[in-house]
Order: structure tokens, then C-alpha cells, then sequence
């Protein structure tokens, strides 16, 4: 009897990119279907694949600023048992992203290839190294990246949606089942407007278990839903704009227990303060003029992002 011949993905040289992303308004209630604004960086991260004519596998992934912070070195034969699974908690996942997206195409297995990641942020500053390996892998291996995102890493799916995006967008989780909308959102006000980062790593999924559903009232839920394209009408007049970042901090508080960053770090800023996803880590949107700025750096806070250097 004839065995049948695996299919086997001939894996060209190629190289990809993934944007970084910022999730502007909606956070913890996305998971609820509420239409949320994202914005894609110019930040992104980047896969080389090059073939190889042997069934070996290097993986190498380097910082921001070129230091070697993972690598592997294996063979195709290897990388689907079992003895690697617990060698290392990025070799874990990193083998399951691989054998999910191969599940999703239907395909059986890789051939020998080399790997090269690199990155335009930190991968500490929460900007999207997990969404965008995500995106590369799918784009790579031709899979569905939100059902590659839900198998692997969970969440809403909407940094996976900046990815790939040319713009802006408002997001709809809509029961793993995304609706994408692209929108213009570039606001007058935009040399206003700044993101600090607070050096204050939180966990998706430790956030994401702050959320209390059972406090999130229908008024609650329309005025958040209402809310992306509130702040794009609200982004010619700052006075505005710092209202609707206000009020969404109140909602957001209200619904997890938190004060708002503002109130507990920052209470004599002039400025509005928006955490920008989970609550306590990563980063701050702040509003205010140059000066601004210095009030920030004064506690000690120096990464500071203007809206047209990272924003796409």
C-alpha cells in the first residue's frame, strides 16, 4: 500500500511587516462588543524567511536596539514532538503559533527554513510583539490571523486588526467574528497630543480579569460605543477632545474599580490623561502644549512619542 505524501510548504524568501498599535478608546470593553478606535504605529515588526534545502530550523528575534533576545535552533522533526514543549515558555508558544496556523491551512508540515525577527519599539512597551508575530505568521503562512490570534493568545483581536492597516480603525470584536472599519481620524489638534511611556508592563490577560461585566449598564455601553467617533469629532477643538477622554476614564474606572491614572499619579496635571489599554502598564495619551512635555520628564518619565513620529 502506497502511504500518501504529506503536503509540505515550500517556504520562500520573503520578509513581512506588522504596525505596532495604540488601542485609543474601549479598552476592557471590546471583549464586550463595543466598538472600539485603534490606531496602527509606524512602529512595526519585522519576519525574514529564507528556505533552506535541509530540514533544520533557526529562529532568531532581536530588540529594538539589536540585542539577540531569542533565538532556537532546531529541525522540523523536533519542532512538532513533544520534547521542546517545556524547554522554554517562548519556544512553547512560538510552537504552537507554528502547528495552529498549519492546523488552519490545512497543510501537514514546514520544510527546513531560517527566521529573522527584528522590531522598531521595545518589546517590553506593549506596543504588539505578540499581535504582530501573529500577523506575520499568518501573512507567512496564509492562515487567518484573528483565528490564529483567538487559538493562541485569545483576546478581542483588535491589535492583530492594526497590523495590517493603513489607518485608523473602530473595532468590533462581534463575538470572534471582527468588523473592521477603517476611519479617518488625523486631528487638527494633534500637536497636542502625546503618548508617554510609563515603564509599567501589565498583563493582557491579568487586565483583561479586572473587567466586571455585570457593571457595564446598557447607558454605559452606548456612550462607549458612541465614543470613537465622538474623539474623531471632538479632534479639532481640544477643550473637546480632553472632555471625551475625561468621561471615558469615568466609565472605564467605574467598570474595573481603578482610578484613573491621571487621579492617582498625576493629579496637578493641567492636561488630560488616557491610559491606553489595560489600566496600570505601558502607556499614557496625554494632552497639553510643548511645555507640557517637561512635566513628564521632571517624574522622571522620558519616552515620549510624538502623535506624527509613531502614529500611521
Amino acid at each position: 500500500m502506497i502511504k500518501e505524501l504529506k503536503q509540505v510548504i515550500v517556504v520562500q524568501k520573503k520578509k513581512f511587516k506588522a504596525h505596532g498599535k495604540f488601542l485609543i478608546t474601549g479598552e476592557y470593553a471590546v471583549l464586550n462588543n463595543v466598538p472600539a478606535l485603534a490606531m496602527p504605529l509606524k512602529l512595526n515588526q519585522y519576519l525574514e524567511i529564507s528556505y533552506r534545502d535541509d530540514q533544520e530550523i533557526t529562529w532568531k528575534s532581536y530588540n529594538n536596539d539589536g540585542v539577540l533576545w531569542y533565538q532556537l535552533a532546531t529541525n522540523v522533526k523536533d519542532l512538532y514532538s513533544n520534547r521542546i514543549r517545556c524547554s522554554h515558555p517562548v519556544t512553547s508558544k512560538l510552537r504552537e503559533v507554528l502547528k495552529t496556523a498549519l492546523e488552519l491551512t490545512a497543510k501537514d508540515s514546514l520544510r527546513g527554513f531560517d527566521a529573522v525577527m527584528t522590531l522598531d519599539f521595545d518589546r517590553h512597551s506593549g506596543m504588539g510583539t505578540s499581535s504582530t508575530l501573529i500577523s506575520l505568521v499568518s501573512q507567512w503562512l496564509g492562515c487567518d490571523p484573528y483565528q490564529l490570534q483567538f487559538k493562541c493568545f485569545g483576546g478581542s483581536g483588535y491589535d492583530v486588526a492594526c497590523a495590517t492597516a493603513d489607518r485608523a480603525l473602530v473595532y468590533n470584536y462581534n463575538n470572534a467574528l471582527p468588523l473592521v472599519e477603517e476611519v479617518h481620524f488625523e486631528p487638527i489638534i494633534k500637536d497636542q497630543i502625546f503618548f508617554v511611556y510609563l515603564n509599567r508592563k501589565q498583563d493582557s490577560r491579568d487586565s483583561i480579569g479586572m473587567f466586571k461585566q455585570e457593571k457595564l449598564t446598557d447607558e454605559m455601553r452606548e456612550e462607549l460605543s458612541n465614543m470613537p467617533k465622538g474623539l474623531i469629532r471632538a479632534s479639532t477643538d481640544l477643550s473637546q477632545f480632553n472632555k471625551v477622554l475625561e468621561r471615558h476614564e469615568e466609565i472605564i474606572s467605574s467598570v474595573i474599580g481603578l482610578e484613573p491614572i491621571k487621579s492617582q499619579f498625576f493629579k496637578d496635571y493641567e492636561g488630560a490623561i488616557k491610559s491606553l489599554g489595560g489600566w496600570g502598564g505601558d502607556f499614557i495619551m496625554a494632552t497639553g502644549d510643548l511645555a507640557a512635555r517637561d512635566y513628564f520628564k521632571n517624574k522622571g518619565y522620558d519616552k515620549i512619542f510624538e502623535w506624527d513620529a509613531v502614529v500611521v
